[in-house]
């Protein structure tokens, strides 16, 4: 569990998500050198079999694994089961974002439930110990994606166990009225308010590249951790390039 101390170290990171419910997807963004993987149960129907051999990838790999989660219950589960963090959609207050970090963390900070799992080696390793590791490197992710989340959006950085923002582009435009606009104005000056928040707040922010000239604003901006995209999209435009590469070929013989 690296991530968390990797972001504090100020390192920069890239990460997809993976929406292919295979553990082989895992492994190949791990080898093709990514940092972290954000693992959807969001957008998916990933079983609880899947997701427990892609997290057993991704520790075979040495790619640290977060975890989009669709619901409250999932959260205890996921992280047993060896995610480094948890990423939560549609954050749209101060208090639920203190619910989030409350499912996230151990008492004191936290409520997450004591069990002997693979992190202690099954009770082998120090149980007591592990808790205060677990705070130190369990990753805390808000993702704000709705106009009520915008309004609070310096109240939920502000909450203590809150590690990074998100901003959800496409969710927002929607919210906003501008439906898979992303680049419209008003959507991007969202997103900058996100970023704003989470510096004024001293969190880290996530960011999403969508156009050319994103990432470099960003990285100019001193933002150190990305998400590129997603597997499913750049599997799609690879398979699609490489076909388009041969027709080519053909329509010039």
């Amino acid at each position: 569990m690296r991530l968390k101390k990797r972001l504090e170290a100020d390192d920069i990171v890239y990460g997809l998500f993976c929406s292919t419910p295979a553990a082989l997807s895992v492994e190949i963004i791990a080898a093709a050198g990514y940092d972290f993987v954000v693992i959807d149960l969001e957008h998916t129907l990933i079983s609880s079999g899947q997701l427990a051999a892609m997290l057993l990838a991704a520790r075979a790999n040495s790619i640290a694994a977060l975890v989009r989660v669709a619901s409250p219950h999932q959260i205890l589960q996921v992280l047993d089961a060896g995610a480094e963090g948890v990423v939560f959609p549609h954050i749209r207050s101060a208090q639920e974002a203190r619910d989030a970090v409350r499912l996230c963390h151990f008492a004191p900070l936290g409520e997450r439930g004591l069990n002997a799992t693979l992190h202690t080696r099954y009770g082998r390793d120090d149980l007591a110990g592990f808790t205060s590791t677990a705070r130190e490197c369990t990753l805390m992710v808000a993702m704000i994606e709705d106009r009520e989340g915008m309004d609070n959006v310096n109240e939920i950085a502000a909450v203590e166990g809150v590690d990074v923002l998100l901003a959800g582009a496409a969710d927002l435009s929607q919210s906003l009225g501008l439906p898979w606009q992303t680049s419209h104005p008003d959507v991007r000056e969202a997103v900058s308010l996100v970023r704003a928040a989470a510096e004024h707040h001293n969190k880290m922010f996530c960011a999403l590249p969508r156009i050319p000239g994103d990432f470099e604003s960003d990285y100019r901006s001193s933002v150190r951790m990305f998400i590129l995209g997603d597997d499913r999209g750049i599997a799609r435009r690879a398979m699609a390039s490489h076909l388009v590469k041969h027709q080519a070929t053909v329509l010039y013989q």
